[in-house]
């Protein structure tokens, strides 16, 4: 699986397995990894609320 993020620092990664349809997030500083099942129209929706997010992140800085 190639990583969607790395985390600079090494605190987090999110990774996509596409034959599965498994949305992958871990730190394994803390011991920490969870997975959804999403497909496409899911993958959009996360896409456009990130969007939204990193928007709102930038209009506070």
């Amino acid at each position: 699986m190639k990583a969607l993020y790395l985390h600079p620092d090494g605190e987090g990664e999110i990774f996509f397995e596409a034959a599965a349809g498994r949305l992958f997030t871990s730190n394994d500083a803390e011991g920490l990894s969870a997975y959804a099942l999403i497909g496409p129209a899911g993958l959009r929706e996360v896409a456009a609320k990130l969007l939204e997010l990193a928007d709102e992140m930038e209009a506070t800085e």
